[in-house]
């Protein structure tokens, strides 16, 4: 502590003296400086005064003149008197200003050498100011005499008069140079405060850099760590704190997860041979018996032979790390439950070792996974008849497939074919006019073939979506249809679609939309079929939408068991775009239309 306040007063001691020292030298400076100023303001207010009188010197030369050229112009005795004695007041007022103005010139000649000029110009006045006042004395004594005679006064008059000017002039000289030197003496003043004004500014720089400057960064250091103890000193005394408030909440904490871990976990700490040590409650309320002091633990837990010594090996062998085993447990009222039972070694510093067996309960869990595989056998089976339906069905389809083509080839293709042999038959090339007619009607009759043969592989395969893609080909099929059916049916490519995918999803895609055009012709009597094609970097969209009389989608079965049920293109068509990883969905109103959307997400490339 003695130290501490050694230091203190050291310290103030040396700033005491830093900072006396410095103040003293600018107040010192100050003061002398000020000092000298007004010394020389109070020489200027003198030469200020001289210059006053100077020029005042000059008015009363002017006025001497005037008023001595009026007394001639005065009639009255008493007003001549009263002008007699303005112009002696005049004389005096004259010739004392002139006696200042040269005893001041004396005083000055004596103190500076650069007032020689006006000392100069001095003497060259006297003589016209001394002839100026002895006429004009004359003169006044020759008005008070009343020996007023102009030939006697003439000479007087003429005298003041060619002297007044002559005064004047030099006057004018001598009050220019006045102001000369009072501006020199101005400027000089003026150097003299901006060097004492540099002066004092240079000696505060000194002492910043040598005296202030090092006892701030001393202070600053002083300070900082000053700081920097207090922050540590918090810092120690926030985390001690921390500390015993973390220590308290893991005492308490603690004794919580003792307790309930002694009334909810299912433990045991046995010795190395399986002999209880100590059991939580919970676990004891479970064991076959209530006296276990000193027992081994797997004969109290009601297991088979075979968990038993599996059970007593586990705890045998451990020695050191986690053994994890699942066992069926019979508890003291009989009841069957699985447990999962963790056996740790713990190791103490006397070198012994103890077992610490912990048990979850996971009955549920093992009725759950039982539920889990009954049903997922149940699943298989269910999936496995509903495969065996679908492939049946496919297979019925695919024969009805067959049986329409076959047909629409017998009635159309095959009947036109035999059609035109009856017709090549019966040509007679005798009878060139009737032979003419059978020809046109063989040309006819071949063109038909021609068309019937294009919209029969035209339903098989279309060319266009191997050649182009799935777009042209709905583009290509939206025309044909339109053609053959008289009906209003509309292609849009919204979003310019041309990419091409792997031709199998193209082909399903495709038949999915014939599938759905075709039911909107045959069953929707609509008027106005229109197909859109839109995409966006995820999803291509094709909406097949009409104007026919709708149905109510809840008619329609989930699972048609044959054609006659009804719904089995709907249902295939939904099979096919499972297939290929794409929804359909559909929305259909009685009276108003059905829209049939397609999603399939495309792949990334």
């Amino acid at each position: 502590m003695n130290k501490k306040e050694s230091l203190d007063h050291q310290t103030f001691g040396r700033l005491s003296k830093i900072y006396s020292i410095a103040l003293g030298a600018i107040a010192l400076f100050t003061i002398g400086g000020q000092f000298f100023i007004q010394q020389y303001l109070n020489s200027q207010i003198d030469d200020s005064r001289i210059i006053n009188i100077s020029g005042r010197q000059r008015m009363l030369s002017q006025k001497l003149l005037k008023d001595i050229l009026l007394l001639d112009n005065i009639e009255k005795q008493k007003t001549r008197n009263n002008a007699i004695k303005d112009l002696e007041s005049t004389i005096f007022l004259w010739r004392e200003s002139h006696e200042v103005l040269s005893r001041h010139n004396e005083t000055l000649q004596n103190k500076q050498k650069d007032s020689t000029e006006i000392h100069k110009m001095f003497s060259v006045l006297q003589p016209y100011f001394q002839k100026i006042l002895n006429n004009s004395v004359e003169i006044i004594d020759l008005y008070k005499d009343d020996t007023i005679d102009q030939k006697i006064l003439k000479p007087y008059l003429d005298e003041i008069v060619l002297n007044e000017p002559l005064f004047l002039k030099q006057m004018d000289k001598i009050v220019f140079r006045y102001e000369l030197e009072a501006q020199q003496k101005v400027s000089y003043l003026k150097k003299i405060e901006y060097l004492l004004f540099g002066l004092i500014l240079l000696i505060l720089f000194i002492e910043f850099v040598l005296l202030f400057r090092p006892v701030a960064i001393s202070i600053k250091k002083t300070i900082s760590n000053l700081l920097l103890s207090q922050r540590k000193a918090e810092e120690m005394a926030f985390k001690t704190d921390e500390l015993r408030k973390i220590q308290e909440e893991n005492i308490q904490e603690l004794s919580s997860l003792t307790k309930a871990i002694d009334q909810t976990l299912l433990y045991a700490r046995v010795d190395a041979s399986g002999s209880i040590k100590s059991l939580g409650e919970r676990f004891s309320k479970l064991l076959v018996e209530e006296n276990y002091e000193r027992k081994n633990l797997t004969d109290l837990m009601g297991l088979n032979a075979v968990q038993k010594n599996r059970l007593l090996q586990l705890i045998t062998q451990n020695k050191g790390g986690v053994f994890n085993e699942e066992f069926e447990f019979i508890t003291r009222t009989g009841n069957r439950i699985w447990l999962d039972i963790s056996i740790l070694t713990v190791f103490k510093e006397s070198g012994d070792s103890e077992r610490l067996v912990l048990c979850s309960d996971i009955s549920k869990r093992k009725e759950a996974q039982n539920e889990i595989e009954r049903l997922n056998a149940s699943n298989y089976k269910e999936k496995e008849e509903l495969q065996k339906s679908n492939a049946s069905q496919i297979v019925e389809a695919q024969e009805e497939e067959r049986k329409r083509i076959a047909k629409e080839i017998h009635d159309s293709i095959g009947q036109m074919l035999t059609a035109l042999k009856f017709n090549i038959e019966s040509i007679n090339l005798n009878n060139i006019e009737k032979t003419s007619q059978k020809i046109e009607g063989l040309k006819q009759l071949s063109q038909d073939l021609i068309q019937g043969t294009r919209i029969a592989t035209f339903n098989l395969t279309p060319p266009e979506l191997k050649d182009y893609g799935i777009s042209i080909a709905l583009q290509k099929m939206a025309k044909e249809l339109s053609k053959l059916t008289s009906k209003n049916i509309v292609f849009e490519n919204l979003s310019d679609f041309d990419h091409r995918f792997d031709s199998l999803v193209e082909t399903n895609l495709y038949r999915v939309t014939q599938e759905a055009v075709n039911n909107a012709i045959k069953y929707a009597n609509s008027s106005y079929i229109m197909i859109k094609i839109n995409h966006t970097d995820a999803v291509l969209s094709i909406i097949i939408s009409d104007n026919g009389n709708g149905f109510n989608i809840s008619d329609i079965p989930a699972k048609p068991k044959n054609n006659a049920e009804g719904g089995m293109g709907l249902f295939f068509m939904k099979e096919r775009m499972n297939y290929i990883n794409g929804r359909l969905f559909l929305n259909s109103i009685p009276g108003e239309g059905t829209r049939i959307t397609l999603n399939y997400t495309i792949p990334n490339i």
